[in-house]
């Protein structure tokens, strides 16, 4: 009998028996695991709030860029179009974007005389300008539509388009003159509208902040250039190509969407 309660009393002293607790270190190692885990839980809802944020911002922005196009559509297609005065004072993140066109190349020079009636004109160059017409180029202060012979040197040019028979050879209202032989030549990518007072004329700048649904600051900028239409190997009239940038409002100025949309002049859109 007195051996039986020995043996009873050395299985309850076992350690396994034993109820005296969690030690220190113990107590400091099961913290740990617990603030892992809440850390864990933490950084997943964190994730989920800027996801959620940033979706939002997205879909408000290109609801802005939205409304700015359907500026364009309701107006004259004479109308869209941006002033190069501008453009010009526009600063470095607007000039970095792709869509910008800084109309400085190429560049190429008459390799004769032109008269005010000419329709065809030699240049010493076709290298960067386009390979099949029709494209804009400058010469001095005309703007001359080019309507053949592109990849040649040998252009044809076409008679203004605006209706206006006392213009002559300008194209867009320019005023038809005679350029002397090596006078620069330059293709034309931007749509050059002047501001507003004599129509037809813009109201629209290259860069602004507006505000959004959300109440949030948004700067938008708009690029607007000539744009050849094409099938297979077939090229047609041009259009004007019009691509709205919304980006944050706070330097560095991120972007947040883009939309772009061609406006034909037999259309309007």
């Amino acid at each position: 009998m007195t051996y039986a309660v020995l043996r009873l009393k050395a299985i309850l002293d076992t350690p396994a028996r034993r109820e005296h607790g969690f030690g220190m270190i113990e107590l400091l190692a099961s913290m740990t695991v617990m603030l892992i885990g809440i850390f864990a839980v933490f950084a997943v809802f964190q994730a989920g709030i800027v996801q959620i944020r940033r979706a939002s911002t997205i879909t408000t922005a290109a609801a802005v860029a939205d409304s700015e196009m359907e500026k364009f559509r309701a107006v004259r297609n004479d109308s869209i179009g941006l002033a190069d005065s501008d453009i010009a004072a526009a600063d470095a993140t607007y000039k970095s974007d792709s869509a910008y066109k800084a109309d400085t190349s190429p560049t190429t020079t008459l390799a004769s005389a032109m008269t005010t009636s000419q329709l065809t004109i030699s240049v010493a160059s076709a290298s960067g300008f386009p390979s099949a017409a029709p494209f804009l180029v400058k010469i001095d202060s005309e703007l001359i539509l080019v309507s053949g012979g592109g990849g040649t040197t040998t252009w044809t040019v076409r008679e203004n388009v605006t209706g206006q028979p006392s213009v002559g050879r300008g194209y867009l209202g320019t005023t038809a003159t005679a350029h002397a032989a090596g006078a620069a030549v330059v293709q034309i990518q931007r749509v050059n509208v002047t501001k507003c007072g004599t129509a037809p004329c813009t109201n629209s700048v290259p860069t602004k902040t507006t505000t959004g649904a959300d109440g949030r600051s948004y700067r938008v900028d708009t690029y607007i250039t000539w744009k050849q239409i094409s099938s297979a190997s077939t090229t047609g009239r041009l259009l004007k190509l019009v691509t709205v940038v919304v980006r944050d409002s706070a330097s560095p100025y991120r972007r947040w969407t883009r939309l772009t949309s061609s406006f034909d002049e037999s259309t309007g859109v």
